[in-house]
């Protein structure tokens, strides 16, 4: 089990990891430096689904889902003028900050107003409801 820098600088190298890890890899597979390579390429595909980030990956995912209830609505008066996805708004602001500011200030200034919505996953928008489950006739 022969390893030496030139091995590790190889292993290095190729998977662009450090030294202490190439040097790992070497020593788990005996110095066969393809085999290490291997190795390293193997932990690199399974590292999303391991330990932590395994869970800060479902905690994002959970984020998401909670999150697409919320919807941003733009009124006027009692009318909805715009009705987005708080993850859709959310990304806008963060790609266009200058412009998700100045609009935001333009509404505020201006007759229109901003409302953060959050609906239950059960609940269905008013324009999707089942018009069956309205009553035929004027109402008493």
């Amino acid at each position: 089990m022969s390893i030496t820098l030139e091995k590790i600088d190889q292993v290095k190298e190729r998977t662009g990891s450090s030294y202490k890890e190439a040097k790992a890899a070497l020593e788990a597979v005996q110095g066969d430096v393809v085999e290490a390579v291997i190795l390293l390429e193997e932990r690199e595909k399974n590292w999303i689904n391991q330990g932590e980030y395994r869970e800060a990956i479902n905690r994002f995912r959970e984020i998401l889902k909670k999150s697409s209830d919320t919807r941003i609505k733009v009124k006027s008066r009692e009318k909805t003028v715009a009705d987005i996805p708080a993850p859709l708004g959310a990304a806008g602001a963060l790609v266009f900050p200058k412009a998700a500011a100045v609009g935001t200030l333009l509404l505020l200034f201006t007759r229109y107003s901003l409302h953060l919505d959050k609906r239950s996953s059960e609940e269905k928008p008013k324009d999707q409801e089942d018009q069956s489950e309205r009553p035929e006739g004027p109402v008493e």
